[in-house]
């Protein structure tokens, strides 16, 4: 079973870089020479990623709970893959929320800030997973 969980948390790191990657890249492009051979192969990088980022995003929200359920034998407690999880659910509501009229502009924004605190949060789980 020790295989099965580890196996669905690297799974999910996989996930979680894939989606943050996706900035990543944009950033990366904003700054080259467009007329350059690597800018095309990073709108090519960025294409399949854009493609993929909500679906891997659900995929991680719902593989995230199955590696939480069985790393804690089905109880709940604060853990500090709990609180990364939940940030990522968060960062998924917050995509919803930006459908309406009212969050359009401000969602990215906080999307994005939040992608951050991911970063950090998901490093102090792999470097210390029950610090809380």
């Amino acid at each position: 079973m020790q295989e099965i969980i580890e196996l669905l948390g690297w799974i999910n790191v996989f996930l979680l870089v894939f989606n943050l990657s996706l900035f990543a890249t944009r950033r990366i492009y904003k700054n080259l020479d467009k007329k350059s051979k690597i800018s095309k192969y990073i709108v090519l990088i960025m294409r399949i990623l854009k493609k993929y980022h909500k679906l891997s995003g659900i995929l991680l929200i719902l593989t995230g709970i199955i590696h939480g359920y069985l790393a804690l034998n089905g109880n709940l407690y604060l853990h500090t893959g709990m609180i990364l999880w939940l940030s990522i659910v968060l960062m998924f509501s917050i995509y919803l929320l930006g459908k309406m009229e009212i969050f359009k502009k401000l969602w990215v924004k906080w999307h994005r800030y939040l992608g951050f605190l991911l970063i950090i949060l998901l490093l102090i789980h792999l470097i210390n997973p029950w610090l809380l």
